[in-house]
């Protein structure tokens, strides 16, 4: 009797036992903690696959669910960067300055998604090349372009203040003569000026105090298409920075609700060290240039502008941030531009972005302060601990 009791008790425990591993082989729990002063609304969190991988057993091509802690689920996209193989998983956590949440991956059919993020090549405008999510809008030229003597490899910035997705329905009404994206129909408009110049925080090589600048765009590659992020890559022919030629790529990346890209540059030459200018275009229009109120910049890694206000369509503002701070910032050849060192080939991490007076931001020192907590939310990102 004595031992069948005991042969009882051990067959329990070992139920009990698969089935726990069992458990949690299947489902994983993420700690996600802001360590910040700031309040943090629906920003990206990035967990490596390789880590979840490790805590789950699943099936070749099994689907996966992220749930909060009220078992609701939250959207989320499979990062690849352009490989054949997920690398990351990507979803929006909005937590309180010091607050700790927990979100559980597992098995399971997730609910459908409406992407937030958008871009594609437009070869019915000359090959730009626009993205966008669901705050705003950006574009680069295309080699089409160039070949109609249009030349420029900065950033363009559209201003919008709608939460839908526009490059298709602003390109048709535009190109059809319906409604120009030049003027303001509701729900924002391009009225930012680029030129021959960086545009919008762009960066590229100095040579003897001479900004350097390729031309369009020869081949743009989307590497990841949404829901929640937006990545693609650009390469350019070679051109030449003093004695040296330059061979620049950039990647550039773009999440729902953010205003900021995280722009990669590398640029390849025969040379070990580069001095490169992550700089805004000033516009020569502009009366207040010299003003101390139209810039804001500093060595921690912060550079910002006003643009001059149109009495029809408003400010809009930019800004570029470099992690690790700038050696310098000063006006270079039309550009607010902060300055740093370089070695050939290392990749160049920025963030550039713009935000609007029609748009939520009334003026420029709400501007500059919401720059301020963009670079503290880089310097700090969430922790995360798996379970």
């Amino acid at each position: 009797m004595q031992a069948k009791s005991l042969l009882i008790t051990s067959l329990i425990f070992l139920i009990t036992l698969f089935s726990g591993c069992s458990t949690s082989q299947n489902q994983l729990t993420l700690h996600v903690q802001n360590p910040t002063s700031i309040d943090r609304e629906n920003e990206m969190v990035e967990v490596a696959w390789k880590d979840i991988r490790q805590h789950l057993s699943l099936p070749e091509n099994q689907t996966i669910i992220v749930t909060d802690s009220l078992g609701e689920q939250i959207s989320y996209q499979l990062i690849t960067n352009g490989s054949d193989s997920v690398e990351a998983l990507l979803f929006p956590v909005t937590l309180a300055a010091g607050q700790t949440a927990s979100f559980q991956v597992s098995a399971g059919v997730p609910e459908p998604v409406q992407p937030m993020v958008y871009g594609r090549l437009v070869p019915e405008r000359k090959d730009d090349f626009t993205w966008e999510n669901n705050r705003t809008a950006f574009r680069v030229y295309g080699p089409a372009l160039k070949a109609t003597g249009e030349i420029s490899n900065g950033m363009d910035f559209w201003a919008k203040r709608t939460d839908s997705l526009i490059i298709d329905k602003w390109y048709q009404n535009d190109l059809s003569g319906v409604a120009s994206y030049h003027e303001d129909h509701g729900e924002g408009l391009d009225f930012y000026k680029v030129g021959r110049t960086l545009g919008l925080g762009m960066t590229a090589p100095v040579n003897n105090d001479t900004l350097c600048l390729g031309h369009n765009f020869v081949t743009a590659e989307i590497l990841d298409n949404g829901p929640l992020r937006f990545t693609f890559k650009l390469t350019y022919d070679p051109y030449p920075a003093g004695w040296h030629e330059i061979i620049e790529t950039r990647i550039i990346s773009l999440d729902a609700y953010r205003l900021f890209n995280k722009v990669t540059h590398i640029f390849e030459t025969d040379t070990t060290g580069l001095t490169v200018a992550t700089g805004i275009v000033m516009p020569e229009e502009n009366p207040e240039i010299n003003a101390a109120n139209t810039t804001f910049g500093d060595n921690t890694g912060i550079i910002a502008y006003k643009n001059p206000t149109d009495e029809v369509n408003g400010t809009p503002y930019t800004a570029a941030i470099h992690p690790g701070g700038f050696e310098s910032t000063q006006v270079l050849e039309g550009h607010f531009a902060g300055l740093n060192s370089i070695a050939s080939g290392e990749p160049y991490l920025t963030y550039v972005g713009g935000g609007w007076s029609k748009a939520g931001f009334n003026s420029f020192e709400d501007w500059i302060q919401f720059v301020k907590s963009e670079k503290e939310k880089i310097d700090q990102p969430f922790i995360i601990t798996i379970n």
